[in-house]
């Protein structure tokens, strides 16, 4: 066990492995305000973020290895609790085929709209109605390393701290606010700060590297396979498209988000 003692759990029985389970399926009491991380790169990320780590859940395996000593002291600074638990209670609380030895359960409070940091101009990324969590969890991602100020998620998207989504992040769930909204409240907020409203569809007339996006702007995707909500897309003043030069029908969501996330980035370092 190395140099660090902890309380030891044995059974998927224990009360706090049943509250990770419910926290993990998102039932009851913990739906809205704490979500399950898997993995040292990502609770890595959440104690450098200052997120609120309540519990931590470490195999026996990743605390017989010494090079991992060092990280497991800085989790039990950072952690409410930490508990020892055997490969088959860890594999009960997460859902991998093949667990990373650690997981934790986070404290998350949603931002509010009205919270958000703008910078100037702001830079906004709206989701409507995305259902896959990989796509979900990458475009959080891209939306993280083009320095947008927020992603905002509207009614029909999938649950951005679902596991899947939040692997899919790589950690960026932490540095970005993830804020919801219904398509109305959206609107007015950006109306009342003109922020202009861009979305993207495949048969819109103009393209994305013909129009300015230097400005202020909320930029939306759509659900994979219907594309953007007549509601967004009518409130839109830019429906844009990415042209494809070869023979396939469309692009993965997520690949379109980084094309024109990124080719915001490229026109306001211009």
């Amino acid at each position: 066990m190395g140099s660090m003692r902890y309380n030891r759990i044995t059974s998927v029985a224990n009360q706090h492995i049943r509250d990770a389970v419910q926290i993990r399926e998102k039932r009851a009491k913990f739906r809205h305000d704490a979500f399950l991380i898997e993995g040292p790169h990502v609770l890595e990320m959440a104690v450098n973020s200052g997120a609120g780590i309540l519990t931590v859940f470490v195999g026996e395996a990743f605390i017989s290895k010494k090079d991992h000593q060092g990280f497991l002291r800085r989790m039990a600074r950072a952690a409410g609790e930490v508990f020892e638990v055997t490969e088959q209670v860890l594999g009960r609380i997460t859902d991998t085929e093949s667990p990373q030895g650690i997981a934790a359960v986070v404290s998350y409070q949603m931002q509010k709209l009205t919270e958000i940091a703008l910078q100037k101009p702001p830079f906004i990324v709206v989701i409507d109605s995305i259902q896959d969590p990989g796509n979900l969890g990458t475009i959080i991602r891209t939306a993280d390393a083009a320095g947008a100020d927020a992603v905002v998620l509207l009614p029909g998207t999938c649950d951005a701290f679902m596991p899947k989504t939040i692997r899919s992040t790589a950690g960026s769930i932490f540095n970005i606010p993830v804020v919801a909204s219904d398509a109305d409240a959206l609107v007015d907020w950006l109306r009342e700060r003109n922020i202009a409203l861009a979305v993207t569809a495949g048969d819109a007339e103009e393209v994305i590297y013909h129009a300015d996006l230097s400005g202020p702007l909320a930029m939306a995707f759509g659900n994979e396979a219907r594309g953007m909500s007549i509601r967004l897309r009518k409130s839109a003043g830019t429906v844009l498209r990415i042209p494809i030069f070869g023979k396939a029908e469309s692009l993965n969501v997520a690949t379109a988000a980084a094309i024109c996330l990124y080719e915001i980035v490229r026109q306001r370092q211009e």
